[in-house]
């Protein structure tokens, strides 16, 4: 039995598994990590020490296929991780391991080519309607950051469009959120989707909130914004996260047209699944669809969130399939896995 390897690699924590070769270039793919297991990226000198690691405790020769899922930017095959000491070469890495072929994607770009794969079961439907099977899907959602790629249908197979959604400018949607535009403004030029939709951003709106009502701004972490605003503790908290979710939904419903996102919109990142009972209570999915003459057109965009937090091994075994040529052999089409 033959595998590729596929992992997530952020700079905390890494998540490692293998995914059957026969059983990914069926007809019926199938891009299910087996042998899952974490590592602390910590715990390692370097990615070839924690690789031969894992496969050491799942007690497996390395394969001759990886993919791997990289929080950081990649350019010419060279990888720097964001948050953690680590720079290598892609070539050099499969030359070290003595692989066939190594490749390395973004992790959000690895998050948008597992959607087409992803089942019913892996999502949570906030707007229900018709896709297009011959039509973009947007990705995109708070984390750390703001992350944001599109997966186009092209001759048959997917191509990812990476964007840098995260860093256009924010747009108020009501009052509230214009005043607090105009309190980020005094602390920095430029006030981007991503300095109030993302971990730190909720901070950010509920410390405005404070400073706009005279109110003393406590030390509070994004968890904290989160709990006291879920369970009503502090006010301020909660009129902070229904401001996050209703930004999101306005940057969300703004991209989907930009687009043309008629195959789909996918709330995917660590933030929006832990939200998505709360979801439901907010304004995301009106200002989703509020867009004056073109509302309708929103309102029958699917709009799901990502709730399978493996979903980036299933991209990353997913990219290879398709662009490795001797797994690349079977056919495929974009419009069966809608």
């Amino acid at each position: 039995m033959s595998f590729i390897l596929v992992a997530d690699i952020g700079g905390t924590n890494a998540r490692f598994g293998l995914v059957d070769i026969a059983e990914a270039t069926s007809a019926t793919p199938d891009f299910t990590a087996r042998h899952q297991h974490g590592l602390r990226c910590a715990d390692y000198s370097g990615i070839d020490d924690m690789i031969r690691a894992y496969a050491e405790t799942v007690d497996c020769a390395l394969p001759e296929y990886a993919c791997f899922a990289i929080a950081g930017p990649i350019h010419n095959g060279r990888v720097r991780m964001t948050n953690l000491d680590w720079e290598f070469d892609t070539e050099s890495l499969r030359q070290q391991l003595g692989m066939k072929a190594l490749d390395v994607i973004n992790d959000f770009a690895a998050l948008a080519y597992a959607t087409p794969h992803l089942k019913p079961d892996m999502l949570r439907s906030l707007v229900k309607g018709g896709t297009d099977p011959d039509a973009p899907m947007l990705i995109l959602g708070p984390g750390t950051g703001f992350g944001m790629a599109a997966l186009v249908p092209c001759g048959g197979r997917w191509k990812i469009l990476p964007t840098e959604g995260g860093h256009t400018n924010f747009a108020p949607g009501n009052a509230r959120e214009l005043a607090i535009l105009g309190r980020m403004l005094t602390k920095q030029e430029h006030v981007s989707v991503e300095t109030l939709i993302c971990g730190k951003g909720l901070v950010r709106i509920y410390q405005s909130l404070a400073e706009l009502d005279g109110v003393t701004v406590q030390d509070y972490e994004p968890a904290d914004v989160n709990e006291k605003g879920q369970s009503g503790e502090d006010p301020l908290c909660r009129e902070a996260l229904d401001l996050f979710c209703a930004m999101l939904g306005s940057a969300t419903g703004d991209r989907a047209l930009c687009l043309g996102a008629q195959g789909g919109v996918f709330l995917g990142g660590g933030i929006a699944p832990k939200l998505a009972d709360y979801i439901e209570g907010t304004e995301l999915v009106t200002r989703y669809q509020s867009k004056g003459p073109m509302s309708d057109y929103v309102g029958r965009i699917p709009l799901n969130i990502i709730m399978h937090d493996k979903s980036a091994l299933i991209g990353t075994a997913a990219w290879l399939v398709d662009n490795v040529p001797e797994l690349s052999a079977r056919p495929t089409t974009t419009s069966a896995a809608r």
